[in-house]
């Protein structure tokens, strides 16, 4: 669905943009500090003598891991006019020359260590923050000296060398570019409206194409000198380490750090006071119509408090009601509106202003009524507020949801701490334990009402400085303001009536029957898999591990998907209804409501070879969690609700298809690239208006019933229960077909002969992408799949080099291998830039030059393999530590295709024998220009 771009997009920004003023030679107090919450006991927090602030925490997962965290409290609104973008310019420059790593040599220094560009090593910047971030390969003392000495050069170690910063420039603009869409142009629109009188409206991070091309050395290093001091900073260490130990090492090379004056922050501005106020933004481009209704007054947030707490539980549960109450409407018959949300609450997290928004997507033609209808919903729950049976589903919800976070924390990835660890510090919250976290929520939740959540929401509103309305999108409205005013001022005058209890229905289809048999057991011992066939022919699989406490995977394949698809688009519109669809004995909205309590879910999807049914659980509710996806599997919905719903996404997903250059990929590029073959890409709009329930009705119902089952179970479990459960669920099913049919004429496709090919799309937005692709094979040569994975790392790697950082065309290039596992012999090898439209052409000779270079002369050297490979093999021993890899790559259909439980086992080792031989000869044997094939996708405006 559409992004919406009302100021509830801008709630995505909530931790990013307030910043108070502090004291002028102090490092900002710590949140903790005067507070009745307890922060996480497990972290250790210190401050060096110049301000500079740490936090230590050790974790166990991954194993003999590092995450290391440089949280700078900078960001773009500390910009001058004529700064503006600088904040983030200067977080690219932290990658082009420091003290001890010269300009190109920082990213292939770590790469050798085994650290990748981006995925490694990366940064962000916002409105009040930049931070870097680092994931270090291992946890010896030799590479966190190295970590923390490269923290130290972004600190204060940065050479700004003229040269680069003329480099850099095209990378920035190339970036600036990327962004570009109907989305972001809404969103800027739109923030200098909501906030006219403030500095945030000013200080988009990206920054303007004026300071961008032409910014002296001498602003760069202002802005560094001024706000990159000690009292700003905080470094974050999370890992598999000593406390000790790395107090140590922060001391060795941050002491030495200057203590400089703490700057006052800019004024930021208030708001505009302006009581009502209407925009309207209009986008030829845009998929549909967005309507809001906002509200916004100031506030300074007290301190994190268990009242603060409190108060944000209350918001959060009253926009929660909203939302279910949103949602169903979205499914009415003869609705407005194809979605709905509502957000409430603490609009900067720290402070910055209070706001609630309710807004909706619609048709161009009916953003009367949608309008209407979110204003008379919003006046329905100010007036009459929420029902008892309401409450106690979003307690309910709320409740398991913290219950869970408590039972996984011990296996929370070091990655995700050192972030919300950095995201605390950013936005002046405590970082508390989920244990803590769960005994005060649960306490909180027995104080909240009915009338107490409403009394939340209306408070909201009732004392707003600012109510906005706001359209925008692709309605073409003559006298805006007057026609969206007046339909609002209508709206109001028809009286709204309470809300009706909703009785709790029972799930019609609990209770476990008799168990199937067992007709065949297999432990394979060597890496811990049980595998089970059924009596009925069921497989079924299971892994325990030890990766994530309390969380369960379940993933069924049933029959063929793709390759038995009757009609072209029916796989699109089948997934959709089925997942909304609900079953025969309740609806969607109905589930909800039932399983709000446990932690259950089920997803259908249709991939190439399969249908599939997938949900994530917790050991307790494992029996739930398998009765859900049965009666899923042997009672669907089908319910005509769900279609309406997708038919509703379909004017968006249709814009996005013939109007970016993306949405071209996605449709004609990969149709092309299957020489026309109609089951790729996107059939004609018509063509999925016209499908019907009854057809992927009768499309499914054979399959679903007797087609090959294979059911995988990873995670924290009990293996003999979790056998019995599934004996009980998918044991007992009616027999199913003992191997699925071949279907070898389907699985053949081909790839088109070596062309240079253009396409051209309708649009203004000056954003155009070039995607060279090389046929390569299918993946079961798994050797040869792993070296061309390799080679496509080699090549995305010359792309770094060549179209980044010396052309500076591009902000991203990348490449990869996408060997098919369901097509015969299929796949390619591609490279893809997003670019400026008159730079297509050349930046596509430039990727052809660099690949027949590595197909015909400029061989592959040991230390360009070394540095490729190294932060591969870093990756893959961090994804064997996930249930997802298990599941995904391994489990699921591991009794299909057995060769999947040796290729985990050959994983890693392969991958650290590979050859520069071997790859030189697979670039000479693919990256022919004879076989390529070179997209480019223009705007014609």
């Amino acid at each position: 669905m559409m992004a919406r771009t009302s100021l509830c997009l801008l709630a995505t920004l909530a931790n990013l943009l307030y910043l108070p003023v502090s004291a002028q030679n102090e490092s900002i107090p710590l949140p903790q500090k005067d507070s009745d919450i307890n922060p996480d006991p497990a972290v250790t927090w210190g401050v060096l003598d110049n301000g500079l602030r740490f936090a230590i925490l050790p974790n166990a997962e991954p194993p003999d891991r590092v995450s290391m965290r440089l949280y700078v409290d900078a960001g773009s609104l500390m910009e001058d006019e004529d700064q503006q973008g600088l904040a983030h310019f200067l977080e690219h420059m932290a990658f082009n020359g420091t003290t001890n790593y010269p300009p190109g040599e920082m990213v292939e220094y770590f790469q050798r260590l085994g650290m990748g560009f981006g995925n490694h090593t990366n940064a962000h910047t916002s409105f009040n923050e930049t931070v870097y971030k680092l994931e270090l390969p291992n946890s010896e003392a030799e590479m966190i000296d190295e970590g923390m000495g490269l923290l130290r050069d972004y600190a204060d170690g940065m050479l700004l060398l003229r040269d680069e910063i003329e480099d850099e420039r095209g990378i920035i603009l190339s970036e600036k570019r990327t962004r570009d869409s109907v989305d972001w142009r809404t969103f800027v629109e739109q923030i200098k409206f909501a906030f006219p009188k403030q500095r945030i409206s000013t200080r988009l991070p990206i920054g303007t194409e004026e300071v961008i091309k032409n910014a002296s050395r001498e602003r760069f290093v202002e802005f560094y000198e001024r706000w990159y001091t000690a009292n700003r900073m905080a470094i974050v260490v999370v890992g598999d380490i000593s406390v000790a130990g790395i107090e140590t090492v922060i001391r060795e090379h941050f002491d030495s750090m200057e203590a400089r004056e703490k700057r006052a922050d800019p004024e930021m501005g208030s708001l505009a006071n302006r009581d009502f106020d209407v925009h309207y933004h209009y986008e030829d481009e845009a998929g549909e119509t967005s309507v809001s209704i906002e509200a916004l007054k100031t506030r300074r947030s007290p301190p994190d408090n268990s009242a603060r707490r409190l108060d944000d539980l209350q918001r959060m549960m009253a926009a929660r009601i909203m939302n279910r109450r949103l949602e169903r409407l979205t499914k009415a018959e003869n609705s407005p509106i194809s979605s709905a949300t509502m957000h409430a609450g603490d609009f900067f997290d720290l402070g910055f202003a209070i706001y609630s928004s309710i807004d909706a997507d619609c048709k161009p033609e009916d953003w009367k009524e949608a309008l209407t209808l979110i204003e008379q919903e919003l006046r329905r729950a100010l007036e009459h507020g929420f029902t008892e049976s309401e409450l106690n589903e979003t307690k309910a919800v709320i409740g398991r949801l913290y219950e869970d976070a408590a039972k996984q924390m011990g296996t929370r990835k070091s990655r995700d701490l050192a972030d919300e660890i950095a995201r605390r510090i950013g936005s002046r919250r405590i970082f508390t334990s989920p244990a803590e976290d769960l005994q005060r929520v649960m306490q909180s939740l027995d104080s909240v009402t009915t009338e107490t959540a409403r009394h939340s929401l209306h408070d909201l509103w009732e004392s707003a400085e600012d109510t906005l309305l706001m359209l925008s999108g692709n309605a073409k409205l003559d006298d805006a303001i007057s026609s969206i005013e007046n339909v609002y001022d209508e709206s109001a005058k028809f009286a709204v009536t309470a809300p009706k209890e909703k009785e709790m229905v029972a799930f019609a289809y609990g209770g476990l029957p008799q168990a199937g048999e067992i007709a065949k057991r297999n432990t394979i011992e060597d890496i811990e898999v049980t595998q089970i066939t059924f009596a009925n022919n069921v497989r079924a699989n299971f892994k325990t591990t030890k990766f994530e406490d309390e969380t369960v995977y379940v993933k069924a394949r049933i029959g063929s998907g793709r390759l038995t698809e009757p009609t072209a688009g029916l796989s699109l519109f089948a997934s959709s209804v089925f997942n909304k669809g609900g079953l025969e004995a309740h609806s969607h909205d109905d589930l909800k409501q039932i399983f709000a309590a446990e932690s259950v879910s089920s997803s259908f999807g249709i991939d190439d070879d399969a249908f599939t049914l997938s949900g994530q659980t917790n050991p307790q509710d494992l029996a739930s969690q398998l009765t859900l996806m049965r009666a899923y599997l042997t009672n669907p919905g089908y319910r005509e609700e769900a279609a309406l719903e997708f038919r509703k996404a379909l004017d968006y997903i249709y814009q996005q298809l013939e109007r970016t250059p993306g949405g071209f990929a996605q449709n004609e590029v990969a149709r092309y690239l299957h020489s026309g073959d109609e089951r790729f890409g996107f059939p004609q709009r018509s063509a999925l208006d016209a499908l019907t329930t009854s057809q992927a009705r009768e499309w499914l119902t054979p399959e679903l019933e007797s087609a090959y089952l294979e059911i995988s179970v990873v995670g924290s479990f009990d293996l003999e229960e979790a056998i019995k459960l599934v004996a009980s669920t998918f044991g007992n099913l009616p027999d199913r077909q003992t191997k699925k049919p071949q279907y070898n004429k389907k699985r053949s496709v081909s790839f088109p002969e070596a062309s240079a090919k253009e396409f051209t799309f309708t649009s203004e937005i000056p954003k155009a992408m070039t995607i060279v692709h090389w046929p390569t094979t299918d993946i079961y040569d798994i050797e040869k799949s792993r070296r061309l994975s390799m080679l496509s790392a080699i090549l995305d790697d010359r792309l770094r080099v060549k179209v980044r950082e010396e052309l500076g065309d591009a902000y991203s290039p990348f490449a990869h291998n996408l060997p098919s596992d369901t097509w015969t012999d299929y796949g390619y090898l591609f490279a893809s830039v997003t670019v400026a439209p008159d730079q297509a052409k050349a930046v596509t000779q430039v990727i052809a030059k660099i690949a027949n270079d590595l197909a015909t002369g400029e061989s592959i050297t040991e230390d360009e393999l070394d540095r490729a490979k190294k932060p591969q093999v870093t990756s893959i021993e961090e994804m064997r530590r996930t249930n997802r890899y298990w599941m995904g790559s391994v489990l699921e259909s591991s009794q299909e295709y057995p060769e999947r439980l040796d290729w985990s086992r050959s994983f890693v080792d392969d991958y650290k024998n590979i050859t520069v031989e071997e790859v030189n000869s697979l670039a000479k044997e693919y990256l022919s220009s004879d076989t390529m094939v070179a997209i480019v996708i223009t705007p014609e405006a």
